[in-house]
């Protein structure tokens, strides 16, 4: 069993943050090790704001958990704020080369009201994507870090970059990995039926998570994409859209018959 360290935001509705991340890497067989950087005030009706987790409580909490055993997977997602990034960057060096680290940005959130500034944008791209194994933006975050181009994060020293295809519009998503060992070549693509489901929270973070935990188990980085893009299209078949457009929250629920790690 995998211990994947879980950096991010705690959301009271339980539709994002770590509690997702919790769910999704001990539905698939993993043992998650969630870390709250912040405490967010959200819900389906938007976010309102957050008050950062003092660092001295994170540190300690990071020094137990990677005290009590190896660590192969660190995903980080909702920070809030570019201090927190350079302080989350600096405790994560001591692992690059031994955990995988999968950053997954939180620039937006799919019910509304977040809007990050540009000093978290450079924090990302002077602290965080540089130590990164993988970073997994949406097209709106990877517009504003890199203007759109997946190519642009592997410069600044991330090994690959996961273009997430699930906001776009057409049948099939499509989810593009661009690795940074054949930077001019064409992406590896990972195609999925786009299902009728409305908003839903918490599927960038869902699909981050389950790349974590295929990892942890020792599946290839390629393998690891392609089977989370997989078991998170299963989930999202399970949604119906509310009458009222408000998003949904995965089914975690409904979970049991996807199957844990296998190739749903």
């Amino acid at each position: 069993m995998g211990r994947v360290i879980l950096l991010g935001g705690l959301d009271p509705s339980g539709g994002a943050g770590i509690s997702v991340d919790a769910t999704v890497v001990s539905l698939l067989g993993g043992a998650p090790l969630p870390i709250a950087l912040a405490a967010t005030v959200q819900g389906l009706r938007g976010f309102s704001h957050f008050v950062p987790i003092d660092e001295s409580l994170i540190l300690e909490q990071l020094a137990v958990v990677l005290a009590d055993g190896p660590v192969r997977v660190v995903k980080v997602g909702f920070i809030g704020s570019a201090k927190m990034i350079s302080t989350v960057a600096d405790a994560l060096q001591s692992l690059v080369g031994e955990a995988e680290i999968i950053v997954d940005p939180v620039l937006s959130a799919t019910a509304g009201g977040m809007g990050m500034g540009e000093e978290l944008v450079a924090g990302y791209r002077e602290h965080l994507i540089p130590i990164a194994g993988l970073v997994t933006p949406n097209a709106l975050e990877l517009d504003r870090l890199a203007d759109g181009d997946a190519r642009a994060l592997l410069d600044l020293g991330a090994k690959a970059v996961l273009q997430k295809g699930g906001h776009g519009t057409g049948p099939r998503a499509c989810d593009q990995l661009f690795l940074g060992e054949q930077a001019t070549g064409r992406p590896y693509q990972f195609e999925r039926e786009r299902f009728d489901c409305g908003p839903v929270r918490g599927t960038g973070c869902a699909l981050a998570a389950a790349i974590a935990t295929n990892l942890a188990d020792r599946h290839s980085l390629i393998d690891s994409c392609r089977m989370a893009g997989d078991w998170l299209g299963a989930m999202l078949s399970r949604v119906r859209p509310r009458p009222s457009g408000l998003p949904r929250h995965l089914p975690f629920h409904s979970a049991s018959g996807l199957g844990g790690r296998s190739e749903a």
